[in-house]
């Protein structure tokens, strides 16, 4: 509190032992404190005319305690909530009334009130917070592939800084009873106008490969990693990281044994044939002209995407990433069913057009390897994959805008091993038939070995198609893989 009564009373103390000491009936330099307030002295509507000072300031005390008992009404929408002064930590400077009683006697003397600002500010937050109706954002839905923008609100706070304006150092007599232009609007953070902003209104980039239903494990594979990547949105600048989407690929996760790629020979391992959905995602964003942050090509071609236009991934250290560097939202739909893997994105419609083109710069010829097999009859053997060329491959994008202009950017050069052709030999000598008179006919033709054609192909075998493949290990020889 501001007062200062206490240093009055204090003060006339001194001054009445300083005339009992002197003698004196009135003290040289303060004869105001010694004489009577003029007549018709008031402070507000208390009359203090023909007082004596130190009973002033006695009823300067006392009133000042009623005063600031005197409710202020706070009304909003017809409901009203009732703040004391005291409670805003409202005070009266007493110093300033006796000065101005001094200085102005005979006159009505204002009772300027002050506020202590943090009281005041916390209890009115406190007071006015169930009558606040905060801005509600902009959002949006996506229903059935559209963008539905949901309207911001916006909202109506408590102006606190103009009520305490309109009590803060204001005179007493003159502090309203009832304050009602006491809210303002408060905008939300997303207006309509920027959600809408980031409405997409079509597909942008697709791209479609195609699976083989038999195999089983591979398409549970497939439909599971597209449908962690499906219904993804990307706001504008976000990057979308394949392996963060989908996640590990474990049993516990759902994923299941099927070819991948170890030491450039397909075996089988957990989650292969989900590197066919991170391609088929990869083109779609080539397509839709978004920046591609992280790539890595297989170590093998395969055959479900032109040369160059793979991507291979491996939880956690190979991942593909891209950013939406577009203004608009970027929605991500995947498609794994009845043998075709399809990827749409939708975003806001450009009169840009995209092409990815591959040059094959050189073609590496795949080689022959055989192995001895103990379980093979000596003369015997069997091909266990067939081989196909390696090549290096330039990838380029072109963009045409929609004056005509293109615009030709260097994508990747990749090289592709070979896929060696591996040849089964047996080393089992043949079990020594008995002695008998009779010499058994053999004919030629039903021996239980398939012919092998020199040139990769294995007659009347079915080869299977390379699933994913990634880049070799750095230690050959280990069993280190680089994806599924």
């Amino acid at each position: 509190m501001r007062r200062r009564i206490d240093s009055w009373r204090i003060t006339f103390i001194l001054l009445g032992l300083s005339l009992i000491l002197t003698g004196c009936s009135t003290f040289s330099g303060i004869p105001f404190l010694n004489s009577d307030i003029t007549p018709g002295t008031k402070v507000e509507e208390l009359n203090l005319g023909g007082m004596k000072h130190a009973e002033a300031l006695a009823q300067l005390a006392t009133w000042q305690k009623q005063a600031l008992e005197r409710e202020v009404v706070l009304r909003y929408d017809q409901q009203d909530i009732s703040v004391p002064l005291k409670d805003l930590g409202a005070d009266l400077d007493i110093d300033e009334i006796m000065q101005n009683v001094k200085e102005h006697p005979g006159s009505v003397i204002a009772a300027n009130v002050h506020l202590d600002p943090a009281q005041a500010e916390s209890v009115l937050a406190e007071k006015l917070t169930s009558l606040s109706h905060p801005a509600v954002d902009a959002g949006y839905q996506i229903t059935h592939n559209t963008f539905q923008v949901i309207e911001a609100t916006p909202g109506k706070e408590p102006d606190i800084a103009g009520i305490v304006a309109q009590i803060d150092t204001q005179p007493l007599g003159q502090i309203p009873q009832l304050i009602e232009n006491l809210w303002m609007d408060s905008a939300p953070e997303i207006s309509t106008e920027e959600m809408q902003a980031l409405a997409f209104d079509s597909v942008i980039g697709e791209y479609c490969t195609y699976y083989n239903v038999t195999e089983i494990n591979r398409s549970s594979n497939l439909k599971a990693a597209a449908a962690s990547l499906d219904q993804k949105v990307l706001m504008p600048h976000e990057v979308c990281s394949f392996n963060q989407t989908v996640g590990p690929r474990t049993p516990e996760t759902g994923y299941k044994d099927a070819y991948i790629i170890v030491n450039n020979e397909f075996v089988l391992g957990t989650g292969g044939g989900i590197c066919q959905v991170s391609s088929t995602l990869y083109n779609a964003a080539l397509l839709a002209n978004l920046d591609i942050e992280q790539r890595a090509q297989h170590a093998l071609a395969v055959a479900y995407v032109p040369l160059g236009r793979d991507a291979t991934v491996n939880y956690p250290n190979l991942d593909l990433q891209f950013r939406n560097n577009t203004a608009s939202v970027i929605y991500i739909r995947t498609y794994a069913e009845g043998g075709e893997m399809r990827v749409r994105l939708y975003g806001r419609k450009s009169d840009v057009s995209v092409q990815v083109d591959n040059y094959t710069r050189s073609v590496i010829p795949f080689e022959t390897i055989h192995r001895d097999d103990p379980d093979l009859f000596i003369g015997e053997s069997e091909q266990i994959q067939s081989g196909a060329n390696g090549y290096q491959v330039e990838t380029y994008k072109t963009v045409v805008d929609a004056q005509g202009n293109s615009t030709q950017t260097f994508l990747s050069k990749d090289t592709y091993a070979p896929t060696n052709r591996i040849v089964l030999v047996g080393t089992r000598a043949a079990t020594p038939e008995p002695e008998s008179s009779t010499v058994p006919v053999v004919t030629p033709s039903e021996s239980s070995t398939t012919p092998i054609d020199d040139s990769g192909a294995q007659s009347g075998a079915s080869s299977t198609t390379p699933v994913d493949s990634p880049t070799p290990p750095a230690t050959p020889g280990t069993d280190e893989r680089d994806e599924e």
